[in-house]
Parts: structure tokens; sequence; C-alpha cells
């Protein structure tokens, strides 16, 4: 008979994913404050908007590898077949990225989609070319992550992380000392050298995990048609979560002070990610965790109590006023004046941390039972809401860009958290409960 879980035993596994994630999501706020105090602020912050939400969109289609892996990599013929899925994702991914970069489509992309100011546009090219090894690294760690997290290797999980923060902080604080490069291609080359340095020590931490595979062979080898089904619409969760990003700067670039609203919206979206992070973070572990129904029912019960502390926290941080402050001025280096732009649409994007803790457990069932295509459905209608709530206050409103993207944002995430919801009801799945 299998041993009781207790809330105790997941707080263990989760703390290190945990970690991983609040130094990950503490990346970009640590740009920004570096490259805040050096050269024309709105300028850096705006082409780093743009470029990190180019970079994402990419990323958005491999980051749920750490969940696919952690679910599926219990042999070497599903780890082999897994990794030889990823390769080719990730060379479809670079060559998309090499195509982007040229002068003619990223002209396309900034002028016509993005709405960038003629300026901007030659500096955010090249500063997207050095973020050429962003995918490809990203891609393989999150592979190694998940044979660690599935084998119970949390804490080098999080120790690659601090490597890949340390390594992106060194090379920021040596760089910045040259006071000729611009901060924009300065952040670029510091998150491109973190990651490359995230990849290789994952590899090292999960080689004697590797080494243990081979040999192990499941009688429950998926195909590539089996393995393409399940992983499709994780793909789409991702890429979807981070094809919002270019869609609400677009939108944010048409309202009032786009340049203005363009540099707050990575400090709002990155308040915000730290803690959505925190809360999807127990996804992984929950993966890892879940048997009996009993112990998923702890395991449900740490998840929202996880949650619930981690929104308390949020919202404590954005509404206090002198603690919202020192975040945003002492901290991430904002001048008084964006951080006014920032009050009010940081306390409107709070409504959706109520959405975190429903997607963060429903996701994590849905890929443990297989039935990845409700998640996939999840993620068209969170595209589908962002993107007419863009439209439609954009054209029927006149409002300030920055405000229009956390209202966008929070239509957004309740219409993919509905959706899960809605099935959770709806369908004779127990949803392991």
């Amino acid at each position: 008979m299998e041993q009781q879980l207790k809330v105790s035993t997941f707080l263990k596994f989760w703390a290190p994913l945990a970690l991983m994630q609040i130094i990950m999501n503490f990346e970009f706020p640590a740009v920004i404050a570096f490259i805040s105090r050096i050269g024309d602020v709105k300028e850096n912050l705006a082409i780093f908007t743009v470029v990190t939400s180019l970079s994402l969109l990419l990323e958005g289609v491999i980051i749920q590898m750490l969940s696919a892996a952690t679910a599926l990599c219990d042999s070497w013929n599903n780890y082999q077949r897994l990794k030889h899925f990823l390769l080719v994702v990730l060379a479809l991914l670079l060559l998309t990225h090499i195509f982007c970069i040229l002068p003619g489509p990223f002209n396309f992309i900034a002028t016509v989609l993005l709405n960038l100011e003629p300026d901007y546009i030659e500096n955010t090219r090249i500063s997207f070319l050095l973020m050429l090894p962003w995918v490809p690294t990203i891609g393989v760690r999150r592979l190694w992550q998940g044979v660690l997290i599935r084998t119970g290797h949390t804490v080098q999980v999080s120790l690659i992380t601090v490597i890949r923060i340390i390594v992106s902080i060194a090379v920021l604080v040596i760089m910045l000392s040259f006071k000729s490069v611009p901060g924009f291609y300065v952040a670029s080359i510091s998150l491109s050298l973190g990651v490359t340095a995230g990849a290789v020590s994952a590899y090292m931490f999960a080689r004697p995990e590797l080494k243990k595979l081979r040999g192990t062979v499941s009688q429950k080898a998926m195909s590539y048609r089996e393995l393409t089904l399940f992983y499709l619409p994780l793909a789409m969760t991702s890429f979807v979560t981070e094809a919002d990003r270019p869609i609400i700067a677009a939108g944010i670039s048409r309202g009032l002070l786009p340049t203005e609203s363009l540099a707050g919206w990575s400090e709002v979206i990155s308040v915000i990610a730290i803690f959505r992070a925190l809360c999807y973070s127990t996804q992984e572990a929950s993966i890892a965790l879940f048997s009996t129904k009993e112990n998923n029912q702890v395991i449900r019960k740490a998840v929202f109590h996880i949650c619930t502390v981690v929104c308390a926290i949020c919202f404590f941080c954005i509404f206090v006023q002198p603690v919202r402050e020192y975040i945003l001025i002492d901290i991430s280096g904002l001048t008084p004046e964006l951080a006014q732009l920032c009050k009010v649409p940081l306390m409107v994007i709070s409504l959706t941390l109520f959405t975190f803790p429903v997607i963060a457990w429903l996701r994590s069932v849905n890929i443990y039972s297989k039935t990845t295509q409700n998640i996939g459905w999840a993620v068209t209608s969170n595209l589908i809401a962002v993107t007419l709530a863009v439209v439609v206050l954009n054209w029927g409103f006149s409002m300030v860009g920055l405000m229009i993207g956390s209202i966008s944002y929070i239509f957004a995430m309740y219409a993919e958290s509905g959706y899960l919801t809605i099935k959770r009801f709806s369908s004779n799945n127990s949803y392991l409960v």
C-alpha cells in the first residue's frame, strides 16, 4: 500500500522549485534595475520590453518542456524520443528567429505590428539578434531539469537557476563599466550568456540521472504522433501566454503616452510574473507526486494554501504605498513619474491573482491525465480574449497605454481559468480529487 503523502512532504519537494521561480523571475527586474540607471531610461526600457516580448514569444513553444519531461521521462526510450522531438522543434524556432532579425521582416514587425518609433527600430533589431541563444539553451535546460524533478532532485533544479542568474548579473556588472555600450545591448548579452550557463550546468547535474536511465525501457513508449498530440496543447499554453506580450505591447504603443507606457509595462508585468510563477511552480511538483486519490487531495490542499499565501503577499506589495514605491523606485530604479504611472495599472492587474491557483491546479491535472487538449482550448480562449480586449480598448476608448495592457491581461487570464473550470465541472474526469 502506498504511503500517505503529507502536506509537509509536498512543501519540501515544492520549495526548491519555488526558489527557482523566484530567482528566475527576479532576472528581468534585476536587468531593469541596472539599465534604468544608465543612459536614456525610456529608450532602454522601451526597447527591452519589445525585445523580451519577441524572445518570450518564441520561448513559449518550448517552456512547457519542463512539465512534459517531468511527466514522461520514466525510461531511456521515452527520454530519447522526447529529446529528438525537442531538437526538431528548437531547429524550427532558431530558423524563425534568424528570419525575423533580417531587416525586411523585422521592419514589418516593428512598424506594422508593434508601431515602434522609427528611431528605435535598428537598435531593437540588433538587441533581438543578440538574443539568438535564448530559445535553444532554455529548451535543453528545461528538458534536463524535468529529468531532475522526475527523480526528486529539486534542489539541483534551483541551483541551476542560481548559476544562471549569477552569470547574468556578473555580465551586467562587467559590461556596465563600459559606458559606451547602450543599456539594451547590455541586457540582451547578459540574458543570453545567463541562459547558456544554465543549460551547461543543467546537463552536468542531469548526467548521473541520465546514466541511470540508460537501459531502462518503458512498455508504454509514446509514438512521435502521440507525443506531438500530447505536447502541442502544452506548446500552445506557453506560446499563447507569451504571445499576449507582443499583442499587449502593440495595444500599449497605440494608447496614450506610448513610450512611457512601454517602459512601465516591463515593471508591471515583472512584478505580477514573480507571484504568478510562484503559483505555477506547484504544477511540476503536483505532476511528480500524483498517485492515489487520498494523496492527490493532500496535493490540492497544499497547492491552494500555497497560492493563497503568495497572493496575499502580492496584494500587500501592491496596495501598501511605501512598499510599492520601494519596489518601483528604490529597487527597480524607475523615475517617480514612471512609478506614479504604474500605480493604478498595478492595482488593476492584481485582480488576475485569483486565477493563478485555479490555472496551476487544473493544468497539472490535465497534464498528468494526458488530457492536454483542454489546456490547448483554454489558452486559445486566452488569446482570443486578449486580442479582442486590445482592439476594443484602442478603438473605443482614449486611454493610457499601460492601462490598456493591464485590462487586456485581466480578460486573458479570466478567460483561460474560466474555460478550465467549466471543463472541470462538465467532464466525467474526476480531476484526481
